[in-house]
């Protein structure tokens, strides 16, 4: 019956790729690890992308200091929860707007690609489509509970984050 209960008529019309951020009948393990990958293989083409194409330079990109450890506990550990946090609450105020989810994810992603390109030029192209996908892990997941939609999205946000973490650490 739960399962009825959280899929709704619209999702069920979805496609496979939509379907699957929306997905919140599997673990959150689970999810966090499947919707970790379709953020952040993306994301790291794209930037590649940009990279390769002289859009997404040292002076283009967001610049970081500080201690190795104090910048991965940032960018992993603190940031996801407080940026997932402000976007729940972004997307509170939104579904006043519209309450159609996927509409609703790409208001979100590109409101939060435009306040990380005023700090970063090119870090806005970059994060497009990661926020796209936390907008639709917490959209899922908040038809379950807030604080699921909470941990899960934190999760998959840390997980986007690790490789670029580690990146800017190694750049130090």
């Amino acid at each position: 019956m739960e399962s009825e209960q959280n899929t709704t008529v619209e999702q069920k019309k979805q496609p496979w790729l939509l379907s699957l951020l929306f997905d919140n009948q599997i673990s959150m393990w689970k999810y966090v690890l499947r919707t970790g990958l379709i953020s952040l293989v993306p994301s790291l083409i794209i930037s590649m992308i940009l990279g390769l194409t002289g859009i997404m330079t040292e002076e283009t990109t967001p610049e970081f200091e500080g201690s190795a450890i104090g910048l991965f506990i940032l960018l992993v550990i603190i940031g996801p929860p407080l940026e997932t946090l402000l976007m729940a609450g972004g997307l509170w105020i939104l579904s006043f707007i519209t309450k159609r989810p996927v509409r609703l994810a790409i208001i979100s992603a590109i409101i939060w690609a435009t306040v990380h390109s005023l700090m970063a030029p090119a870090w806005g192209l970059g994060v497009i489509w990661p926020f796209f996908v936390f907008s639709c892990s917490y959209l899922g997941w908040r038809r379950r509970s807030w604080w699921r939609a909470i941990l899960v999205t934190s999760c998959v946000h840390a997980f986007q984050n690790i490789l670029p973490a580690i990146a800017v650490i190694a750049t130090l």
